[in-house]
């Protein structure tokens, strides 16, 4: 699992800005970035800092990690928090997720992603199926966007084999709360991962 959660990198990097784009348009637009970046990936002259730099970017453009803060810590822990305790902890699972992700980055190799189908839920809610390639078995990754206020398509969770991010963090920090308080996932928050496997 860690290792399939580190290739979803490749769909995340795609994915600039959805703004003002149509619907149906997303699976192309999503696919052609894909192939944009991928080409990135295997630039390994690229140093790793402006390699960040570019990601964080674009990450900040797509992800709601407000939204994504809410929904892992779960509606009523969320509102028992004062505004401040609210931006703090966003802020530290914002960070977690960017710094996952880019400790994993260093175990891309020449995976290959293809779009299989876009799926409407609800008027504002739509999946994105996605499957990885790698020495022919396959894995379905599926993202899942909602419409925000000012039109803009956002992911809010993404689902690994089955599997949602959001619903194993909320479970993650449900078992601390339920034994610590709530400074004390702040700091666990804090803490680094574990540093992912090299390549063999």
């Amino acid at each position: 699992m860690k290792r399939i959660l580190a290739l979803l990198i490749l769909t995340l990097l795609c994915a600039h800005p959805l703004l003002a784009i149509e619907e149906s348009a997303i699976p192309t637009f999503m696919q052609s970035n894909i192939d944009t970046i991928t080409n990135i990936l295997r630039d390994k002259k690229i140093p790793q800092e402006e390699r960040s730099k570019k990601i964080f970017t674009i990450f900040d453009s797509i992800f709601d990690y407000t939204l994504m803060s809410q929904l892992s810590l779960g509606g009523k822990q969320w509102t028992a928090l004062s505004t401040s305790q609210q931006a703090e902890f966003s802020k530290l699972f914002e960070m977690k997720l960017k710094i996952s992700y880019m400790e994993k980055l260093d175990l891309y190799t020449n995976e290959k992603m293809v779009i299989k189908n876009l799926e409407k839920i609800k008027d504002a809610r739509i999946h994105l199926t996605t499957h990885l390639i790698k020495n022919n078995e396959v894995y379905e990754i599926i993202y899942k966007f909602y419409k925000d206020k000012n039109n803009n398509w956002m992911i809010y969770d993404v689902d690994i084999l089955g599997v949602s991010i959001i619903q194993t963090y909320r479970t993650q920090f449900a078992d601390v709360l339920a034994k610590e308080s709530f400074s004390s996932l702040l700091e666990k928050l804090k803490q680094p991962d574990e540093p992912a496997p090299k390549k063999q």
